[in-house]
């Protein structure tokens, strides 16, 4: 059996840290994405002849400034319908200091040929759940607008994940505000969205100077919790880049805990999802 062994090694600086004052989860899938080019060279397998095609990831445990971890990866399953190359790789991100799994993400990719894996690891992640598709009286909200820069790129010259997930962060911004979880209210109750899941799909990854369109909604809410639904598309084409269900709540950032969330707050979140 395929034993995981260390991607990447690093510490958290001040400046990857968000608003929520922990790692931001951009800077996150930086990370797993080096982590999995490591991966991929480990098993003969140039980035750039693999493309990810989805990535699930848990968020398990807060890392603050100043935190140090380590990614361990292995190759879990094959995927794809044998006659094309597929694979997901498990990356465990650890905390050092407490020796914990922090978070976790099953990447799967693509390849330009079929791969020979021989065994693969056991996978003790948390169980994917089904998260439903948005209804078609959902209201979206234009959430972000730019093009794809050549800082935004990966090994294979496309757009990378971590560039997609800076745009749906700053897209998530965008929901908040337009149901009164505002910048202000954030900054005066001390609350913020602390993210625990991410289900990401993607399609054709564009290159630089594609124009990006990124409109988000709410999936789902509950008392403390709420789901956001993220979808990225080529302004030139109408194609869809990526879409990410993205589950959070609403956080007392001195408590370090989730809080209930505002009735006013809570029904503009349900008037978006048409319910």
């Amino acid at each position: 059996m395929t034993e995981f062994h260390e991607t990447f090694r690093s510490a958290v600086p001040p400046w990857e840290c968000d608003i929520v004052e922990h790692f931001t989860v951009a800077f996150y899938y930086e990370k797993f994405r080096a982590a999995g080019d490591r991966a991929l060279l480990s098993l003969g397998v140039l980035a750039k002849e693999a493309r990810t095609t989805a990535c699930y990831t848990r968020y398990k445990k807060e890392l603050r400034a100043g935190d140090a971890y380590r990614i361990v990866s292995a190759p879990i399953r094959a995927t794809g319908d044998g006659t094309t190359g597929g694979l997901t790789i498990g990356h465990k991100l650890i905390d050092m200091e407490a020796d914990a799994v922090a978070a976790t993400t099953e990447q799967t990719f693509a390849l330009e040929a079929p791969l020979s894996v021989e065994g693969y690891a056991e996978w003790d992640g948390d169980a994917r759940e089904h998260r439903p598709e948005v209804g078609p009286g959902a209201t979206w909200v234009p959430a972000a607008t730019d093009v794809v820069l050549p800082k935004d790129l990966d090994a294979a010259g496309r757009l990378s994940l971590d560039a997609i997930v800076h745009r749906f962060t700053a897209a998530g911004g965008h929901l908040l505000n337009a149901i009164d979880w505002s910048p202000s209210y954030m900054r005066e109750k001390r609350i913020g969205y602390s993210t625990f899941e991410f289900q990401m799909t993607l399609g054709a990854l564009p290159w630089a100077g594609v124009p990006l369109d990124t409109e988000s909604t709410v999936g789902s809410i509950g008392r403390s919790s709420m789901r956001m639904v993220h979808r990225m598309i080529r302004a030139d084409t109408g194609d869809l880049v990526a879409e990410l269900s993205q589950f959070g709540v609403h956080l007392d950032m001195n408590a370090r805990r989730p809080s209930s969330i505002p009735p006013e707050i809570a029904a503009a979140a349900r008037a978006l999802t048409g319910e």
